[in-house]
């Protein structure tokens, strides 16, 4: 790994930058290679973050408003309709905060909201008027969003803290298929109320202050690291110790969570979450080595030893953190062919105290930056350091980074009401999409994918990749043109897309639906080399025989070889 690993926003963002307009100003970026548009400018108010409805279009996507509790729906960057107003405490930090689609949108229709519920009919700005956050599934008609369902609560506690501050609310689905979500402190588990998510107590339950990883029906998966603790509060954990957050992401090339955390008056984070995560507070935040003091963990530098460790937790100190905070807050991987190697899968993180948007170089691992120089200690310790990683200003208060079914980038300022886009100036055609392997039981992570681009008989491209954890994948193409896509993934026969257009400057969407499998040695044929391949390879972890992903040869795959014998792509 990367840093050191242990056996580890200032105040109210929503609160305080509601004054940041100073950073209303034309937002700018360091390449000049790139732009900025805007997508939507009216027709919303505080907008936190967007979910595009289908994977071909970029024109129609939902957006969430943090005080309103509204859904809307924008199509050409026109506001079409609010398919959804929920009764909403947006006091303070709290409001609607998060939205995921379903990995099978296109076909249950599932959205999930976290949003902070209002005791009263209609939405309040008075602290007490607070029932609980929680995440609720809906499903989309078309028109509207019907039929909720609450997934997981995190209600008032008389006995603690509730807030407002630190409501997390980011949500998203793992590509285990789970329901990950953040939750911040509520400001509870001071010394003086001791709590095992805050490190401060081995056996009081604060119920908030983590990572959450559920199943889609709101269950707690059996191999969560803490599943086998007796309160379900703390089995539905994923990492503890969080203060509070408002970015997590997947980096799909490696199927490792990263996030984002808002520290008190020192030290914001960026850090990556493995199974068991305790990110330190409130004890430590930063580097263990800085032993940072502030008021919550009563001046006091305290070190790694002395957290709370949960049977299958470990500490690790932050990735990269900031000694003055910068209201730290989305953070996204650019997974896109449209943009070059100096973009390309790299972390963009924004901010909500000085616009800035920043950009980082994974190491070859993926578990780190690149840092040199200034930074080769993981701290910014001044805002000159800061700036060493900064791509753009004037971006107000980010609250949302996604890639677009285009292939941009789409912001999501929350203060400025707008969503904006960042593309290059003059962008390459590309082809992407995502492959679902049927019968597959592990991640589809590094398994190759070929792309042969035909016009009549003749291929012009072909393109070798591999899938990214969710399946997915992004490539370059020579030139616009329609062509006939023949795709291979794997141990999967070959399939042919007809008419597969790109226009100059454009993309096509590929969704590749593979559903034979058997093909051990590539020729797109499943006959006798292949079932020879598996029984030779018959109970060992041979990659290349495991056609199923269950990291062992065995009965499974020989039969998925006998019953697909002889078929050909």
């Amino acid at each position: 790994m990367g840093y050191n690993r242990v056996m580890r926003y200032g105040t109210a963002i929503f609160v305080g930058l509601i004054l940041s307009t100073a950073s209303l100003n034309a937002q700018t970026l360091t390449d000049s290679n790139l732009t900025v548009e805007t997508v939507i400018s009216s027709g919303i108010s505080i907008p936190i973050a967007i979910e595009f409805l289908s994977p071909d279009d970029p024109s129609r996507f939902f957006v969430i408003e943090k005080n309103s509790g509204r859904v809307k729906l924008v199509q050409n960057g026109v506001v079409q309709s609010t398919v959804l107003d929920l009764p909403v405490n947006n006091a303070s930090e709290r409001g609607l905060l998060g939205i995921a689609l379903h990995p099978d949108f296109t076909n249950n229709g599932y959205v999930y909201l976290y949003y902070t519920r209002s005791s009263t009919a209609g939405d309040t700005g008075l602290q007490n008027n607070w029932v609980d956050n929680r995440v609720e599934r809906y499903q989309w008609s078309g028109t509207a969003l019907v039929n909720p369902v609450l997934i997981v609560s995190f209600p008032r506690d008389l006995s603690q803290s509730n807030g407002p501050n630190h409501d997390g609310g980011v949500i998203l689905f793992g590509p285990d298929g789970m329901l990950y979500g953040v939750t911040g402190d509520l400001n509870r588990g001071f010394f003086g109320n001791p709590r095992i998510e805050q490190n401060t107590s081995t056996a009081a339950v604060a119920g908030v202050g983590g990572v959450f990883r559920l199943t889609p029906d709101g269950g707690i998966p059996t191999d969560n690291p803490f599943i086998s603790h007796p309160d379900p509060r703390i089995q539905q954990l994923w990492a503890y110790g969080i203060r509070n957050s408002f970015g997590i992401t997947f980096d799909s090339l490696t199927a490792r969570l990263w996030l984002t955390e808002n520290g008190p008056n020192v030290y914001d984070e960026i850090n990556l979450v493995e199974r068991g995560f305790n990110s330190g507070w409130l004890k430590i935040m930063g580097p263990d080595s800085r032993n940072a003091i502030y008021t919550e963990n009563g001046n006091t530098p305290y070190n790694a030893n002395s957290l709370v460790y949960l049977p299958n937790a470990y500490y690790a100190d932050p990735v990269f953190s900031w000694l003055q905070p910068i209201g730290v807050t989305s953070i996204q991987f650019v997974r896109s062919a449209r943009f070059g190697a100096n973009w390309r899968d790299r972390a963009l993180v924004g901010e909500s105290n000085n616009g800035g948007l920043y950009q980082f170089v994974m190491n070859t691992e993926r578990d780190a930056f690149v840092l040199t120089g200034a930074l080769a200690d993981r701290v910014a310790d001044s805002a000159t350091e800061r700036n060493l990683s900064r791509v753009g200003t004037s971006w107000s208060v980010i609250t949302d980074i996604k890639v677009g079914p285009d292939g941009y980038l789409y912001v999501v300022s929350a203060y400025a009401n707008r969503i904006l886009r960042i593309r290059p100036v003059n962008p390459p055609e590309i082809v992407h999409g995502q492959a679902r392997l049927a019968g597959r039981v592990g991640l589809p992570l590094g398994i190759p994918l070929r792309l042969t681009l035909l016009q009549g008989s003749t291929a012009v491209q072909t393109i070798e990749t591999t899938l990214d954890a969710y399946g997915r994948f992004s490539e370059r193409v020579n030139a616009p043109g329609t062509y006939t896509v023949r795709a291979k993934a794997g141990s999967y026969l070959s399939l042919t897309l007809p008419n597969v257009s790109i226009s100059t400057q454009g993309f096509a969407s590929l969704p590749l639906q593979f559903t034979v499998n058997g093909d051990v040695n590539g020729d797109d044929v499943i006959d006798d080399a292949d079932l020879l391949a598996v029984l030779f390879a018959f109970g060992s972890d041979d990659p290349d025989a495991d056609l199923n992903g269950d990291s062992v040869v065995d009965d499974a795959d020989l039969l998925t070889v006998l019953f697909n014998f002889g078929a050909g792509g």
